[in-house]
């Protein structure tokens, strides 16, 4: 609490160097818009599903972290494993299939096998101002792009023609989980020199489900950034930002260890410019980032036995450069970046129980490098009544390591591979275009095809249980690229009396799909005490994705606000390799046919309304969620079906003046007891992990 009233105090004492609160526009000017709606944008150009979640929204809600909000999207949702770090899933895509960045263009590479401390767990929410998520393999002038784009982008440092420092700070408690979150933010500057301060202070215990039995979730997160921004000469800025975040104690009870440290430096540099009306944008950002994440299971029950301890120190930095030219009609936008992924560390076991035993030392990572060069170009032009984008890109990509081996306790090699070593030459391409039929109809039709390299994981990982079933992941540095060949149909209707409709159907065609492939025990033995055997990654062939996304929200500037979806995604294998198995053992095969992808979550469909009071001054909302079963579930990944659930939240705001608010509510509000299809199992258990029951919030927020 004490640092609750110094951040207050500081806000107070700092308003007297408030000159301003007018916003001015010039270059990155923060724009704060009058309400949020969680809607596909009405974007009269851009052939594909574009989705913007902005901070109004970050604020009202009451989210752990950006996976937990990203989840409020149609067609997205999250794999959970703990009490947060939630990791995204974009139209039943993961990992390394979404390219997922910071600023436009800034990478994180986490450090566990098990992610969990996907790209999202590193950046606090809080400290973002938008999230930009683009669907489908279209948008190929931020990197590799698989199957879609989350790009966080955080506060930044705004122009202003005169000196001013505007501060605001927050104070957050919910229940159930008993705890409190603070952050505190000072921009300041002028049209020269400009600056943005930041801190950010999360301590959550375990949360109770609905069954009111507790779950172990508790964690410690606080970060700190410092940017800043210098324009010498009209039209050229620069930014320089450096985040310095921490975790502590972070508890998964889905994962075989917990986070007990996680220091992680985020760095970077850009450029923004302009030398004439033909090149009207220039920008360039060059960044480092650096994560050292430290596990055990020393609070597990099993830790009297065995004491496992993994170190993993994982690196990525690079660059992005890009050039805009305006020809009239035409945008013409190129350029390049360059991604290093670097990751070494290896995991120690003291046993408890045989003293006399030596310590064993397992090696996860052994000096693993993925390098990715790449060259893009976009090319945007309009008619009278169509517009049309088309984008390109080439990548050269190229990874190494050292051997791959797993000893056992006598230092005997049991796994050993030496042919590490992989180039590929990537080739994506998007065309698209929109018709107007006027101003307020219009359908868009987009193609692409997005390839991506295999990751870190997929080329390195050695005999770890990362997967959703009960195997030891082998990994396989000779794995082939994966192509995404995708097709988005989109109709749009605006109306200012009438409101805005937007209905997307899409369907993806998966090439060279990479998935786990079982491995005889006669050429390598399972090294982790319970899974069924090893798996190694290959390329099993072709799969496929289909589904819709359908929104509605009647328009912003009616007191009434409605806001309402409907999202599906479907996955197909069309022959699939089952195992047999007996007594904990795999003892045949055979085939499945059109048999479901694993982790994909069920249809599911929302509606919010609000009504604005006073002016706009207090404005309460009712939200309601209705997720079907999920019945499509695939039998040679042994998944098992789950219900359906409904839930409903309700929350406020309430401006009682320009300095300070509060907002509150209450999720799940009738303490529904239920899971995600796609939250992991309690580990050595089949236990589900539940969600929170009952949880009611409320926060302070005070700015000048």
């Amino acid at each position: 609490m004490y640092r609750t009233f110094l951040l207050f105090g500081l806000s107070f004492l700092l308003t007297t160097q408030h000159l301003s609160s007018q916003e001015i526009e010039g270059p990155d000017t923060l724009i704060t818009l009058n309400e949020f709606e969680i809607i596909d944008i009405h974007y009269k150009k851009i052939p594909y599903q574009v989705n913007k979640l902005e901070k109004r929204g970050i604020d009202e809600i009451a989210v752990q972290d950006v996976g937990d909000f990203l989840r409020s999207v149609p067609n997205v949702s999250g794999i959970r494993k703990g009490g947060n770090s939630i990791d995204p899933v974009v139209r039943g895509l993961k990992y390394s299939q979404l390219n997922v960045q910071l600023n436009n263009g800034q990478k994180i590479e986490g450090g566990c096998p098990n992610r969990m401390d996907p790209a999202t767990a590193h950046i606090d929410i809080d400290d973002l101002l938008e999230i930009e998520i683009i669907k489908g393999p279209y948008a190929l002038r931020y990197g590799p792009n698989f199957g879609g784009v989350i790009n966080m982008k955080t506060i930044k440092p705004s122009y202003a023609p005169e000196f001013e420092v505007n501060v605001s700070a927050l104070m957050g408690y919910e229940s159930n989980w008993n705890g409190m979150k603070e952050h505190i933010s000072v921009t300041g500057g002028n049209k020269n020199i400009y600056f943005h301060l930041s801190g950010n202070y999360k301590n959550y215990g375990n949360y109770k489900d609905g069954r009111g039995e507790t779950v172990k979730s508790s964690y410690k997160r606080y970060n700190y950034t410092a940017q800043l921004g210098v324009s010498p000469v009209r039209n050229h800025s620069f930014i320089f930002s450096y985040d310095r975040s921490y975790g502590r104690d972070v508890l998964y009870p889905a994962l075989p260890m917990d986070e007990r440290t996680d220091d992680t430096h985020l760095l970077s540099l850009d450029y923004a410019g302009k030398i004439s009306n033909t090149i009207n944008s220039l920008r360039a950002k060059f960044y480092h980032s650096d994560v050292n994440h430290l596990m055990d299971n020393k609070y597990r029950p099993f830790s009297d036995t065995v004491v496992a301890i993994s170190d993993i120190h994982a690196i990525n930095y690079g660059y992005r450069a890009e050039a805009g030219i305006n020809t009239g009609k035409c945008q013409l936008f190129f350029g390049t970046d360059f991604e290093n992924i670097y990751k070494n560390g290896d995991r120690t076991k003291y046993f408890i129980l045989q003293p006399t035993l030596p310590v064993k030392n397992e090696m996860l990572w052994e000096d693993a490098h993925i390098q990715n060069f790449g060259f893009f170009a976009e090319h945007d032009k309009s008619f009278k009544s169509l517009d049309l984008v088309t984008a390109i890109r080439l990548d050269l990509n190229m990874a190494s390591s050292g051997d791959m081996i797993w000893k056992n306790m006598g230092g005997e090699a049991v796994f050993q591979n030496s042919d590490v070593d992989s180039k590929y030459t990537n080739f994506s391409i998007s065309t698209g275009g929109t018709y107007h039929f006027s101003k307020k109809l219009s359908l868009s039709l987009a193609i692409g095809r997005g390839v991506r390299s295999p990751d870190m994981t997929e080329r390195y990982i050695i005999l770890l249980p990362i997967g959703y079933d009960k195997y030891d992941y082998l990994g396989n540095p000779k794995l082939k690229p994966e192509a995404n060949n995708e097709i988005d149909l989109t109709l749009k209707y605006y109306s200012d009396k009438a409101g805005r409709l937007q209905a997307n159907i899409f369907y993806s065609y998966i090439t060279d799909y990479i998935s786990g492939v079982h491995i005889p025990e006669s050429e390598i033995k399972p090294q982790t005490k319970g899974v069924l055997g090893v798996k190694e990654f290959q390329n099993i062939g072709n799969v496929w994705l289909t589904g819709f996304e359908l929104t509605y929200a009647i328009p912003s500037e009616h007191k009434l606000g409605i806001v309402a979806s409907v999202s599906y995604t479907m996955g197909i294998n069309p022959s699939a390799t089952k195992y047999i198995i007996e007594n904990n053992e795999v003892v045949g095969q055979v085939e499945v046919k059109n048999d479901p992808l694993p982790e994909i979550p069920p249809m599911e469909g929302s509606i919010s309304a609000l009504y604005r009071f006073c002016k706009g001054k207090f404005v309460p909302r009712i939200s309601v969620r209705m997720v079907n079963p999920q019945n499509k579930i695939s039998e040679s990944f042994y998944e098992e079906k789950t219900p359906g659930f409904v839930l409903a939240d309700f929350s406020f705001v309430y401006n009682l003046n320009k300095y300070l608010s509060i907002d509150g509510g209450v999720k799940n509000m009738f303490n529904k007891a239920y899971y995600e299809h796609l939250n992991r199992r309690i580990i050595g258990s089949t236990e589900n992990l539940y969600e929170q029951g009952r949880v009611w919030y409320i926060s302070l927020r005070f700015k000048v």
